[in-house]
Protein backbone atom coordinates (compact mmCIF):
# COMPACT_ATOMS: atom_id res chain seq x y z
CA UNK A 1 0.00 0.00 0.00
CA UNK A 2 2.30 2.34 0.61
CA UNK A 3 6.49 3.34 -1.30
CA UNK A 4 9.24 4.83 1.01
CA UNK A 5 11.48 7.51 -0.49
CA UNK A 6 13.57 9.41 2.08
CA UNK A 7 15.39 12.54 2.04
CA UNK A 8 18.86 12.23 2.74
CA UNK A 9 21.40 14.96 3.81
CA UNK A 10 23.83 15.14 0.84
CA UNK A 11 27.63 15.98 1.78
CA UNK A 12 29.20 18.77 -0.59
CA UNK A 13 32.79 18.31 -1.44
CA UNK A 14 34.90 17.77 0.75
CA UNK A 15 37.72 18.84 -0.37
CA UNK A 16 36.22 22.16 -0.56
CA UNK A 17 33.98 22.60 2.38
CA UNK A 18 37.22 21.17 4.63
CA UNK A 19 39.94 23.14 2.66
CA UNK A 20 43.18 21.39 2.33
CA UNK A 21 43.64 17.33 1.88
CA UNK A 22 45.41 16.79 5.17
CA UNK A 23 42.47 18.62 7.13
CA UNK A 24 39.61 16.56 6.22
CA UNK A 25 38.25 14.42 9.14
CA UNK A 26 37.42 10.66 9.02
CA UNK A 27 34.48 10.23 7.02
CA UNK A 28 32.49 9.62 10.69
CA UNK A 29 33.92 13.14 11.79
CA UNK A 30 32.07 14.06 8.22
CA UNK A 31 28.22 12.52 8.95
CA UNK A 32 27.22 15.66 10.48
CA UNK A 33 23.84 18.00 9.32
CA UNK A 34 24.88 21.50 8.97
CA UNK A 35 24.61 23.77 6.26
CA UNK A 36 27.72 24.30 5.56
CA UNK A 37 28.43 20.58 5.00
CA UNK A 38 25.13 19.57 2.77
CA UNK A 39 21.90 19.89 1.99
CA UNK A 40 18.77 18.30 2.34
CA UNK A 41 18.19 16.25 -1.17
CA UNK A 42 14.59 16.57 -1.57
CA UNK A 43 15.04 16.43 -5.45
CA UNK A 44 16.86 13.07 -5.28
CA UNK A 45 14.73 10.20 -6.14
CA UNK A 46 17.32 7.11 -6.03
CA UNK A 47 16.97 5.76 -3.08
CA UNK A 48 13.56 3.88 -2.27
CA UNK A 49 11.93 0.94 -0.58
CA UNK A 50 9.64 -0.74 -2.16
CA UNK A 51 7.66 -4.61 -2.47
CA UNK A 52 9.58 -6.28 -5.38
CA UNK A 53 5.66 -6.56 -6.47
CA UNK A 54 4.78 -3.41 -6.68
CA UNK A 55 8.02 -2.53 -8.18
CA UNK A 56 6.89 -5.06 -11.21
CA UNK A 57 2.96 -4.01 -11.15
CA UNK A 58 4.16 -0.63 -12.04
CA UNK A 59 5.76 -1.22 -14.85
CA UNK A 60 9.38 -0.89 -13.21
CA UNK A 61 12.14 1.46 -14.76
CA UNK A 62 11.75 2.69 -17.86
CA UNK A 63 14.08 1.10 -19.83
CA UNK A 64 13.99 2.99 -23.03
CA UNK A 65 16.02 5.88 -20.91
CA UNK A 66 19.70 5.34 -21.48
CA UNK A 67 22.71 7.28 -19.73
CA UNK A 68 22.71 9.34 -16.29
CA UNK A 69 19.48 10.03 -15.04
CA UNK A 70 15.73 10.37 -15.81
CA UNK A 71 14.75 6.32 -14.65
CA UNK A 72 14.39 7.42 -11.12
CA UNK A 73 12.42 10.11 -11.41
CA UNK A 74 9.97 8.73 -13.84
CA UNK A 75 9.26 5.78 -11.47
CA UNK A 76 8.67 7.90 -8.60
CA UNK A 77 5.93 9.86 -10.95
CA UNK A 78 4.48 6.62 -11.66
CA UNK A 79 3.81 5.66 -8.31
CA UNK A 80 2.68 9.09 -7.42
CA UNK A 81 -0.43 8.81 -10.20
CA UNK A 82 -0.64 5.24 -8.69
CA UNK A 83 -3.20 3.71 -5.94
CA UNK A 84 -0.36 3.47 -3.43
CA UNK A 85 0.59 5.67 -1.04
CA UNK A 86 4.20 7.96 -1.64
CA UNK A 87 5.83 8.11 1.89
CA UNK A 88 8.59 11.47 1.31
CA UNK A 89 10.37 12.45 4.31
CA UNK A 90 13.59 13.25 6.10
CA UNK A 91 15.66 10.39 7.50
CA UNK A 92 18.36 11.99 10.31
CA UNK A 93 20.60 8.41 9.61
CA UNK A 94 20.96 8.38 6.02
CA UNK A 95 23.68 10.36 3.86
CA UNK A 96 24.22 10.56 0.02
CA UNK A 97 27.99 10.59 0.37
CA UNK A 98 30.08 12.44 -1.64
CA UNK A 99 31.15 11.58 -4.63
CA UNK A 100 33.01 12.58 -7.74
CA UNK A 101 30.04 12.90 -11.05
CA UNK A 102 31.38 12.60 -14.49
CA UNK A 103 28.68 14.12 -17.11
CA UNK A 104 29.54 12.15 -20.41
CA UNK A 105 29.79 13.45 -23.89
CA UNK A 106 27.17 10.97 -25.00
CA UNK A 107 24.22 12.26 -22.78
CA UNK A 108 21.24 13.96 -24.55
CA UNK A 109 21.32 17.53 -24.03
CA UNK A 110 18.66 17.30 -21.18
CA UNK A 111 20.86 14.87 -19.34
CA UNK A 112 23.25 16.25 -19.87
CA UNK A 113 22.28 19.45 -18.42
CA UNK A 114 20.91 17.72 -15.28
CA UNK A 115 23.81 16.24 -14.74
CA UNK A 116 26.09 19.17 -14.42
CA UNK A 117 22.92 21.38 -12.52
CA UNK A 118 23.62 17.82 -10.05
CA UNK A 119 27.10 18.00 -10.35
CA UNK A 120 26.99 22.10 -9.13
CA UNK A 121 24.84 21.70 -6.39
CA UNK A 122 26.98 18.71 -4.44
CA UNK A 123 29.73 20.77 -4.56
CA UNK A 124 29.16 23.20 -2.10
CA UNK A 125 26.48 25.75 -0.79
CA UNK A 126 26.41 28.54 -2.89
CA UNK A 127 27.94 31.07 -0.53
CA UNK A 128 31.36 28.74 -0.40
CA UNK A 129 31.23 28.66 -4.42
CA UNK A 130 31.21 32.09 -3.99
CA UNK A 131 34.19 32.53 -1.64
CA UNK A 132 36.06 30.67 -4.28
CA UNK A 133 35.24 32.41 -7.58
CA UNK A 134 36.45 35.92 -5.20
CA UNK A 135 39.39 34.43 -3.76
CA UNK A 136 41.37 36.47 -5.83
CA UNK A 137 39.07 39.48 -5.08
CA UNK A 138 39.30 38.56 -1.20
CA UNK A 139 43.66 38.23 -1.17
CA UNK A 140 43.76 41.55 -2.74
CA UNK A 141 41.77 43.23 -0.28
CA UNK A 142 43.40 41.52 2.50
CA UNK A 143 46.58 42.44 0.96
CA UNK A 144 45.91 45.93 1.12
CA UNK A 145 44.51 46.02 4.36
CA UNK A 146 48.17 44.08 5.59
CA UNK A 147 50.46 47.36 3.83
CA UNK A 148 47.68 50.05 4.92
CA UNK A 149 48.06 48.63 8.57
CA UNK A 150 52.06 48.95 8.44
CA UNK A 151 51.81 52.33 7.42
CA UNK A 152 50.25 53.80 10.49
Amino acid sequence: KKVFYPVLFSQYNPSIIYGRHDSIPSLEQQLIIKKETGFWRDFGFGMTCQYRSDFINIGGFDLDIKGWGGEDVHLYRKYLHSNLIVVRTPVRGLFHLWHEKQCLDELTPEQYKMCMQSKAMNEASHGQLGMLVFKQEIETHLHRQKLSSKKT
